[in-house]
């Protein structure tokens, strides 16, 4: 049985990515993300994977910090 943080994260992983890859935009992930995990999971999530997330791309991942910064999500 998977932990529950473990889901949280695979859904943050998930929901990041598909922005990413602009199959979600920026408004839907943003209250996405805010409303359903803790600030706290999301901060790990986009820690441990910043280096992944850049690569994928750099633009929409700086939009998405600095949209999650101003709700309060710091890395």
């Amino acid at each position: 049985m998977p932990r529950p943080e473990d889901v949280s994260r695979d859904h943050i992983d998930a929901t990041v990515t598909a922005f990413l890859k602009v199959e979600r935009d920026a408004d839907w992930t943003e209250v996405s993300l805010v409303t359903l995990h803790p600030r706290e999971e999301i901060r790990i999530v986009l820690s441990a994977n910043s280096e992944r997330y850049r690569n994928m791309n750099e633009g929409r991942f700086r939009e998405l910090l600095a949209r999650l910064k101003a709700q309060g999500v710091h890395r």
